[in-house]
């Protein structure tokens, strides 16, 4: 095998393999069914629920852990449970998951609390790049 040819299979596989991660992170079927979706205004519905996703989440996170730090544990379960239907909607299913593990644990041990929002945190911001680069792209093809 050439050394041209080791290098495109080893990008190919790279390429496969980022693929896979961001499907695992963003699912990407979700993000189509709002392809034909326009505001009133004419733009593209997508690019604006992304810009509320990225600006609300990091403050959803900070209430949480204030939440968690004051033992208020209905204002966690309620920003526990925002987030998971906003994260749902975005096809986001693992910080979906994390916020309902959240919701539950949210009366129960704080150190399982602690750790599902740092778990919430984290895969936030794994995806955050996934989305600013679909919003991006959404911008570009107008």
């Amino acid at each position: 095998m050439a050394i041209s040819q080791i290098r495109n299979a080893q990008t190919g596989s790279t390429l496969r393999s980022t693929r896979v991660l961001a499907s695992n992170m963003l699912d990407f079927e979700v993000l189509k069914t709002f392809e034909k979706v326009k505001s009133d205004d004419g733009s593209d519905i997508l690019v604006e629920l992304i810009d509320l996703y990225l600006q609300g989440t990091s403050q959803r996170i900070i209430a949480m852990r204030k939440a968690a730090q004051e033992g208020e544990w209905f204002l966690l379960r309620c920003e526990a449970h925002a987030l998971k239907g906003s994260s749902s909607t975005l096809g986001l299913r693992q910080i979906a998951k994390a916020c309902q593990d959240l919701e539950a644990a949210s009366s129960s041990s704080t150190a399982d609390v602690r750790m599902l929002i740092s778990l919430v945190e984290s895969r936030f911001l794994e995806v955050k790049s996934l989305l600013t680069a679909e919003r991006n792209r959404r911008l570009v093809s107008r």
